[in-house]
């Protein structure tokens, strides 16, 4: 049986945000860092003998075969949804979901408190949006995690230089005419050079541009400094924790709290949202947020990593069965991990001085785990209509029992939690760091050992 997305059990994004999907024929495909590459491992034949390796297929991610375009797709989605910044190939990008843009600029800038409509979603989501439109926030009916969709432009070549050809060429070309000023001979140009400006003139003219130099003064009239390259875009998707937030999204996510707040205050029936669509809009009055500056209401939204890698030398890849298969074992990664996602539900791990994993819900609840009392989640869950949010308290050894018709199983749902969280405490315990670094880190990693050289040359000069 061919790995495909409908037999996806378990993808995994580590804590270097390599990406580990895993499916039901026991086939297993890995990302790298950057996204660029990945290896696929297919499933051995059963009729193969036990100690022939399994077939294995490395391929650049843009380049992919139509047989495993499906499944990069799914692979490079998920790891969008939770790195810290997108990969976007053109190849694997839809043509519905490209836009063109002729700006480059990653900057938003979002509403001040006064000048703020919230719009509430279906599931009870409280939603912001930027004053251009080019990134918005859903935090969750629960109040606890939170989605962002935004424009981001694909991944381009890191040597690939933007140009504003034609006219940036015409302008530098004609900035070289003399402009003569005196007798009528020297006034004149040549009929190459008046030839050569019509020429550029009509040029001009046919794409609806102004002229931009005459060809008998040999002035040069520069046009607006305006980008003639169309950029192509996509819309990304991304998911946060409201305990780990990203310095972009912090503003954005404070407007949102602040209306979510203000209808958890209200009585139920007066909780401001009941009834209205997901794009329908109202004003709350505010008390909190007031005087922010334009700076602080401003933020650069993520942006893509090149379309190629420039150290694909560094990638790693962890192509063995490092733990026992089966139920049991849950088949649970023995690295750190940042995401799991697994049967629908998504497990993410908060590193602090006690690691806390996070389960987020398809009916928007989120359960966390107690820091230091890792034994004890607590369920953060939204109830329909009201919009209160319900806190229950769950011991792992005292879960409770399924509920017919539930779409999920509290049950299962911790034990796995808790197995996820304990082997990352564990991998956490017996780290080894890699003794090289990673294809992101290398620039880093080649600047602090220039410095530490020439730190350690001048303290040795000194003696």
């Amino acid at each position: 049986m061919m790995a495909t997305r409908s037999n996806v059990t378990m993808m995994i994004m580590y804590e270097d945000e390599s990406v580990d999907v895993r499916f039901s024929n026991d086939s297993r495909l890995y990302l790298s860092i950057c996204g660029s590459e990945f290896v696929l491992e297919n499933a051995p034949d059963p009729s193969s003998h036990p100690l022939q390796p399994s077939e294995k297929i490395r391929q650049r991610t843009r380049f992919t075969i139509s047989g495993y375009k499906d499944l990069m797709i799914g692979a490079v989605e998920f790891r969008n949804r939770y790195a810290t910044r997108p990969y976007l190939p053109e190849e694997l990008i839809p043509t519905q979901n490209k836009k063109h843009f002729y700006s480059i600029d990653s900057t938003v800038e979002w509403p001040e408190l006064h000048f703020c409509k919230a719009g509430w979603g279906p599931k009870g989501e409280t939603m912001v949006t930027s004053e251009e439109g080019k990134a918005s926030l859903l935090l969750s009916a629960s109040g606890e995690d939170f989605t962002v969709e935004f424009t981001c432009n694909l991944s381009q070549n890191p040597n690939k230089h933007k140009s504003r050809e034609p006219w940036d060429q015409y302008v530098s070309q004609h900035t070289q005419i003399k402009k003569r000023k005196g007798s009528t001979g020297n006034q004149q140009h040549s009929a190459e050079e008046i030839r050569h400006g019509e020429e550029q003139q009509i040029r001009l003219k046919e794409r609806g541009e102004p002229d931009s130099c005459s060809p008998h003064t040999g002035i040069v009239h520069c046009p607006q400094a305006k980008s003639e390259e169309v950029y192509l875009s996509t819309r990304v998707i991304q998911h946060h924790s409201c305990s780990c937030v990203p310095p972009v999204w912090l503003y954005p996510l404070s407007l949102a709290r602040h209306f979510w707040t203000k209808c958890q205050s209200k009585p139920s029936g007066d909780a401001g949202r009941d009834g209205l669509g997901e794009t329908e809009q109202t004003e709350l009055p505010t008390t909190s947020l007031d005087g922010t500056t334009v700076e602080s209401r401003r933020s650069r939204l993520p942006e893509a990593l090149p379309l190629t890698c420039t150290s694909p030398h560094r990638h790693r890849w962890t192509c063995k069965d490092s733990v026992p298969k089966g139920d049991q074992a849950l088949d649970l990664p023995t690295e750190l991990v940042k995401v799991v996602w697994c049967h629908g539900v998504i497990y993410r791990i908060m590193e602090g001085a006690t690691p806390v994993i996070e389960v987020s819900l398809d009916d928007g609840s989120v359960i966390r785990s107690n820091g230091v009392l890792a034994n004890y989640f607590t369920h953060y869950r939204p109830q329909a209509g009201s919009g209160e949010v319900k806190e229950i308290t769950y011991h792992v050894k005292s879960l409770p029992p399924d509920v017919p018709g539930n779409v999920y199983s509290v049950s299962s749902t911790l034990t796995r939690a808790s197995r996820i969280l304990a082997c990352h405490s564990q991998s956490r315990h017996s780290l080894k760091l890699p003794a090289t670094p990673s294809c992101l880190e290398e620039v880093t990693f080649i600047l602090s050992s220039v410095n530490r050289l020439m730190n350690e040359k001048r303290n040795s000069g000194g003696k």
